[in-house]
């Protein structure tokens, strides 16, 4: 049990975050290749929060799963993308690049945008 926990301890690029109990959170880097994916569920957009400065490569496949119970809805602002997600559902890109130019885009649930389901990122070259 100790070699796993070393051994999670040295994959980590940053040193653990406390937290209140004492405990530390391992965080693992975001990998560069395959799916990035997004979850949408509890009004939230996980992954692609203001203050995480998400960067994704134009080609790579890109995926936002709705993994609540309410219809969520994936609009980038500036854009004419508008899509709605039903519960359980998901929308799914190849290639990222294919819908999106390298920049900086905001993207909203506009059924639950008062309630912030927005998040932020940055498309690559």
């Amino acid at each position: 049990m100790a070699a796993i926990a070393a051994a999670s301890l040295t994959a980590c690029s940053s040193p653990p975050a406390p937290v209140s109990s004492g405990d530390r959170v391992i965080l693992q880097p975001e990998p560069s290749v395959g799916s990035f994916v997004v979850v949408a569920v509890d009004n939230h957009f996980h992954d692609i929060h203001p203050i995480d400065h998400t960067e994704i490569s134009e080609t790579r496949p890109f995926i936002v799963k709705n993994e609540g119970n309410n219809l969520h809805n994936f609009t980038v602002l500036g854009t004419t993308i508008s899509v709605d997600i039903p519960p359980g559902e998901w929308l799914t890109w190849p290639r990222l690049g294919d819908h999106l130019v390298p920049g900086s885009y905001t993207v909203i649930c506009k059924y639950h945008e008062y309630a912030g389901m927005t998040g932020d990122f940055v498309v690559t070259a």
